[in-house]
């Protein structure tokens, strides 16, 4: 049997899929790898290379003795943004540094200064036409141009790379490269000139010799050692390729028409996406690199699942206050049965919420606000619902408020667990912007597009990899056909 398999590192776990050359799913496999390290600085978001690594051993371990046979090639893909320092050999010598590390939001000696803002201020006036983006908190160039600016890199640096090129090394010894996709996540990628632009990583005061070369397309970067065959229950010689960012995989395995989706993820953060030819970044929009043709805008928001999250524990603590014993997940149920019930039933308006606990990309000091409160909704039903409203309605506004928007829009593709667990939202999209609300009939959508470039690569003269079909389910029909 001929498969690939596709893995992708995520933040909080780790994903695998196996797919058969005839397209059809073989398996997946998720776990949490619990790699985070607990620090008592809490800028500082760090994940263990070691635990992400034996993670990720023991899900493709799992997902060969399913299948029983050795894939045809390996995908791979991650958390972007991040990076983790190695020496000349490749061995890891930091932690994982992840995209939710904000130490560049503190102080340096000067007044008034952060890391940030002083990085920001040697950089090129016209960086955003450059890169797509503004170089922000959690973005490898910054984190890089902290440590070193503040003395914390070890001498014996040789290089950074993302995650999935550090297994990648791992799984084949060969040297550091990285793609398009994680290039500009970390602010170093020229759309313009679709190469590492070497005079901003100068600008920042960092050596142009710290980064990866670049590999454009996906392909092959080597293929499994002797000794990770055995360890990894692997055959010798498997095709490994360069690692794809786990936001551009999931849309090339979700966005089937790019003239007409419009691509909304809802996870531990939230992202909307859609296809484009020009290059028109705003202050909440990043343009990013997609394929041979097209770029892709991506509105990143500061709020996701996470914020639910953080309403649940608030809710646990305020009934502790009152002397009321309720768990975690005890609260987190009745809240996801309590948001169900829509404020129009009972008659009563809704409780609008900016779920921006943590500020916004742009504006870091903004803060969360509720409105619309009146005597008959200030209730956890409304609160809890409007919040699971204001968390989709700020990603979809960045869509709406954007200079580039699509001019034949047709659908919502909604994915993430954030919809699984509230599924009532597809309805509440369809009819406040009357659109239709589908979803990926599959899971593990970013898995999926490492699969894919895989299969791409290995079935070449396989017409179905060229045009992966995509599946979909109907979730909810806009009123305004």
């Amino acid at each position: 049997m001929k498969y690939v398999i596709g893995l992708d590192l995520g933040t909080t776990s780790i994903s695998t899929v196996a797919i058969e050359q005839s397209g059809k799913t073989l398996a997946a496999v998720n776990h949490a790898h619990e790699a985070a390290i607990k620090s008592e600085d809490d800028r500082v978001a760090v994940q263990s290379t070691d635990l992400m690594l034996q993670v990720s051993q023991k899900l493709i371990r799992e997902i060969v003795q399913f299948v029983d046979c050795s894939p045809s090639a390996i995908g791979l893909t991650g958390q972007m943004h991040g990076f983790v320092c190695c020496d000349a050999s490749g061995f890891a010598i930091s932690d994982f540094i992840t995209w939710q590390d904000k130490r560049v939001l503190a102080s340096t000696d000067i007044e008034d200064e952060t890391w940030l803002s002083a990085l920001q201020k040697r950089l090129p006036e016209n960086l955003q036409s450059r890169l797509g983006c503004q170089i922000r908190p959690g973005y490898a160039l910054a984190t890089l141009d902290m440590l070193n600016r503040s003395g914390q890199l070890q001498e014996k640096l040789h290089h950074i790379s993302d995650i999935t090129d550090w297994i990648g090394s791992q799984l084949t010894s060969t040297p550091a490269r990285i793609d398009p996709t994680f290039a500009a996540s970390w602010g170093v990628y020229n759309l313009q000139q679709k190469s590492i632009d070497q005079d901003v990583i100068r600008a920042a005061g960092l050596k142009p010799k710290w980064f990866p070369l670049l590999e454009s397309n996906w392909k092959i970067r080597g293929t499994t050692t002797t000794q990770i065959a055995r360890e990894w229950n692997l055959a010798e010689g498997v095709p490994v390729l360069t690692g794809i960012g786990d936001h551009s995989a999931a849309a090339r395995a979700t966005i089937e028409n790019p003239e007409n989706d419009l691509l909304m993820n809802v996870g531990t953060g939230g992202q909307i996406a859609w296809c484009t030819k020009d290059i028109q970044p705003t202050d909440e929009i990043e343009v990013r690199p997609f394929s041979e043709n097209l770029l892709l805008n991506v509105g990143a928001g500061s709020t996701g699942g996470e914020a639910w999250f953080w309403f649940a524990e608030s809710v646990q603590q305020w009934f502790q206050e009152m002397g009321v014993e309720l768990s975690y997940t005890e609260v987190l149920e009745r809240l996801n049965r309590l948001s169900q019930v829509p404020a129009d039933i009972n008659n009563i308006e809704p409780v609008y919420w900016e779920p921006f606990f943590q500020g916004t990309r742009n504006e870091t000091s903004r803060r969360a606000s509720i409105s619309n409160i009146g005597r008959h909704n200030f209730n956890l039903s409304e609160m809890a619902r409007g919040l699971l409203c204001g968390i989709v309605d700020s990603l979809y506004r960045v869509y709406k408020n954007s200079k580039n928007p699509l001019t034949d829009l047709k659908r919502l593709i909604v994915s993430g667990n954030y919809f699984e667990h509230h599924e009532w939202l597809a309805q509440y999209l369809a009819k406040r912007y009357r659109i239709d609300v589908v979803t990926p009939d599959f899971k593990e959508q970013s898995a999926v597009g490492a699969a894919m470039l895989a299969g791409r690569e290995v079935f070449k003269n396989e017409d179905l990899w060229k045009h992966f079909p995509i599946s979909y389910r109907t979730l909810a029909k806009s009123s305004h056909h």
